[in-house]
């Protein structure tokens, strides 16, 4: 947009600068009346009434009147400017308005994919957990099972260990002596099984006493052995794997009274 910045007169023309281009009066509307001069310029007309025509007081009014259109004009062009800058404003707030609202709704999705995926974690440890229970439980009833089993055939290998023990040393016949190393035959194949499923003997002679795996009969005076050691196994201990299924039963020493 153009300013008129200048009004001047020489002898024969209004000079009139616009933006720093001069413009003579002859592109200004000018329309002489018998009392008045009517000046357009810009959108404004202009009546210079006098009984007389002064030019100099038209000069001198008409460069007013130019003052006050520059002002107008400015004025309209501020007036447009903040009115394009509120528009661009407006605009940039929807936007902006826009744009938080698919953020929002985009980290409730996000929100509602955390949870789920939350669930689902935890649901797949649930399940792990389960699982693992599960194993355990199974693993208890087999050992416990197996322990069971193992408690109940003890009997039956101190009824071995004993009928082993009091035939041992004696003179037996030819056949009784095939009967016997048939049965010992048997109760090596049997414990030699029952240790590979996890049965295992306590050791007991010349051992320390342990009262979580011994069990004292009684006690004997002897110079053999230190206080507090095995002597003599009158029943033999075992385990299951880590399990104790019975304790042995012993003598142990104990010094001499003096």
């Amino acid at each position: 947009m153009s300013y008129i910045s200048h009004v001047s007169q020489d002898e024969e023309n209004f000079i009139i600068k616009i933006d720093n281009v001069q413009v003579s009066d002859t592109e200004i509307s000018v329309m002489p009346t018998e009392n008045e001069i009517i000046v357009k310029i810009a959108d404004e007309t202009l009546h210079f009434n006098s009984p007389k025509i002064d030019m100099e007081n038209i000069f001198a009014d008409l460069k007013d009147k130019i003052l006050t259109i520059n002002a107008k004009l400015k004025h309209k062009e501020k007036q447009k400017e903040l009115e394009n800058i509120e528009e661009k404003l407006h605009k940039e707030q929807k936007e902006r308005e826009k744009l938080e609202e698919e953020i929002n709704k985009k980290n409730k999705d996000i929100g509602d994919l955390k949870s789920r995926y939350d669930m689902c974690l935890r649901t797949i440890a649930d399940f792990d957990n389960a699982r693992k229970i599960w194993e355990r439980k199974e693993r208890e009833i087999k050992e416990y099972g197996a322990r069971d089993v193992m408690l109940n055939l003890l009997p039956l290998l101190d009824t071995y260990n004993a009928a082993i023990a009091s035939y041992k040393d004696k003179n037996l016949s030819a056949e009784s002596r095939e009967i016997f190393e048939g049965m010992k035959k048997i109760y090596e194949g049997l414990i030699h099984t029952l240790r590979e499923h996890g049965l295992s003997e306590l050791s007991s002679v010349g051992k320390n006493f342990d009262p979580y795996y011994h069990e004292a009969i009684m006690q004997e005076e002897t110079d053999k052995f230190p206080e507090g050691v095995i002597t003599e196994e009158f029943q033999k201990g075992y385990k299951y794997k880590d399990m104790l299924l019975r304790s042995s039963k012993v003598k142990v020493a104990k010094s001499k009274s003096e």
